[in-house]
């Protein structure tokens, strides 16, 4: 039984929220790695399985007996509302909080560090997420029990439908149209001005027509341009594809563009990032490598 434990926990969503898993690596005192642990947790939003991860990682050394704890996390969110530097908005993350917090009890120390998502402890945790989210995927695919009947009604239904375009507001429309033209190369379709609403809209595509349109949409009469608590969204993120993801981030980091994840590997062919628009809408970066080997 070790009396200090390092503990590095990570947990993660593929959609937000979307199906979740998380895992953990507990070290002692001497660096020693002496547990790992990873589990799916059904359907959550990023930022809850980052404390659900935190908290099976507490169970563990809780069950230990250990005095004191070390908690790394790489969520600057959840790492932040711990040290009480942010405040806990979200109803389904307060409760969370709290469970963790209920823990300061049960030891004689305890204390949360931000670590890079590039730390060699938190990238083992994040594989264990992976693979354990992996096997669900996989185990889901094989599943017997499709629903045959109703896959019949949607196809007779939704026959013929085509996804044509994405919504979004904005507070300078002239503005929106050169972010998005310049680091996106999306070109301006078509302008309508609507009198009656005071609306104005824009509608993008890229330059080869290929993906979806984007519309931007501005209210004269629009005073409060705000955007909620991430976990209070209804909408939650543009995506686009890009050549270079690097090359983009530091295109964008030049201009002050906000960059909330710095690029990370999804899998061997995938890195993503994720920034944010003049407005703050979150926007999705993908590189798929194997498209421009």
């Amino acid at each position: 039984m070790s009396q200090r434990l390092q503990l590095f926990s990570d947990g993660g969503a593929r959609g937000n929220p979307g199906p979740a898993a998380i895992a953990f690596v507990a070290q002692n005192e001497r660096g020693q790695t002496i547990k790992t642990d990873t589990c799916y947790i059904g359907v959550h939003t990023n930022n809850q399985a980052e404390y659900e991860a935190l908290l099976l990682a507490l169970t563990y050394a809780m069950e230990q007996k250990a005095q004191e704890v070390t908690c790394y996390l790489d969520s600057e969110l959840v790492g932040k509302q711990l040290n009480g530097q942010y405040a806990v908005k979200n109803a389904e993350l307060q409760v969370l909080n709290q469970k963790v917090k209920a823990f300061k009890a049960k030891f004689k120390k305890i204390s949360f560090i931000n670590v890079s998502r590039e730390h060699p402890q938190i990238k083992w945790a994040d594989s264990l997420v992976n693979k354990t989210l992996d096997a669900k995927t996989s185990k889901s695919a094989h599943s017997k029990n499709s629903p045959i009947t109703k896959d019949i009604i949607v196809q007779e239904v939704g026959a013929g439908s085509i996804f044509v375009h994405t919504s979004i507001r904005t507070s300078n429309l002239e503005r929106s149209i050169d972010f998005y033209s310049r680091f996106f190369d999306m070109k301006v379709k078509r302008r309508l001005d609507f009198k009656r609403t005071g609306a104005k809209i824009v509608f993008l595509q890229d330059a080869q027509a290929k993906g979806s349109t984007l519309e931007l949409t501005f209210y004269n009469s629009q005073t409060k341009f705000e955007q909620p608590e991430f976990e209070d969204r209804l909408f939650d993120h543009l995506a686009f594809e890009v050549q270079d993801i690097h090359r983009t981030i530091s295109a964008m980091k030049k201009e002050k563009v906000t960059v909330t994840d710095e690029p990370f590997m999804l899998d061997a062919d995938t890195i993503l990032a994720f920034v944010e628009d003049p407005d703050g809408t979150p926007i999705e970066l993908i590189e798929h490598k194997k498209n421009y080997s």
